[in-house]
């Protein structure tokens, strides 16, 4: 078996989302495209990332990470240099995609049935090309971590953005009266947080109640309340 493209984390969890079986004919075809240079220059946009295989035309896209989800970890990030290091995409971190994936269940790296696998050759949602593209992104990822951030809107500003889905949100100038305001949008559904997500990304409290952190307690309250909010 060929040595799997992608070694740092971001780069493998990527490569095995994309393709699930990568001891397969299939990826193994894959894997020689990508190493025989079949995979034109990536073209990496929000949500998209598409290249030239072959003859084919080849695409990953999963959906954006909510610009509030990642106001948050950028916020959190602050004085935590290997943190940090990940939130600009210098380093591929384990702990962000960690805090990702458990305080706000949005991983960085999208899982395998978030994402969507195209190609002109009209062949299943994984044909060689698409595999042949993945194992190239995950070598990209080890050359530039920030890579993986630009396709998931993870980057400087994405915090100022209006989350919107595909309403646009517009700022109308009042006319005449200049404490007139503008046009308000739409109230926006909530996404609802994991129970106890401010707790986990707060951390231990250092006061013990009975024995226990105040954390623990508190988290064992969050989750007692929830699950009578169910009933």
């Amino acid at each position: 078996m060929s040595e799997r493209p992608g070694h740092g984390p971001w780069a493998r969890l990527l490569a095995t989302a994309v393709v699930r079986d990568e001891g397969s004919a299939l990826a193994e075809r894959g894997r020689a495209l990508a190493r025989d240079g079949e995979v034109g220059e990536l073209d990496v946009e929000l949500g998209r990332i598409a290249a030239r295989v072959g003859s084919c035309d080849a695409s990953i896209t999963a959906r954006p990470v909510p610009p509030r989800i990642w106001t948050a970890m950028v916020r959190s990030a602050r004085g935590n240099r290997p943190l940090e290091a990940a939130i600009e995409g210098r380093e591929q971190s384990v702990h962000l995609e960690h805090l990702m994936t458990v305080d706000w269940s949005e991983p960085l790296v999208p899982r395998a049935h978030d994402l969507g696998r195209r190609c002109s050759c009209d062949g299943p949602d994984l044909c060689e090309h698409v595999a042949a593209l993945a194992f190239a992104v995950a070598g990209a990822i080890d050359a530039d971590p920030g890579l993986l951030l630009r396709w998931r809107g993870c980057v400087a500003g994405a915090a100022d953005e209006p989350e919107t889905g595909d309403a646009v949100v517009r700022r109308v100038a009042p006319v005449g009266d200049p404490w007139a305001g503008g046009v308000l949008p739409e109230p926006q559904a909530l996404r609802p947080l994991p129970v106890g997500a401010v707790l986990k990304r707060l951390g231990p409290s250092g006061l013990t109640v009975r024995g226990d952190d105040l954390d623990a307690v508190l988290q064992r309250a969050y989750a007692s309340f929830a699950a009578s909010a169910e009933d």
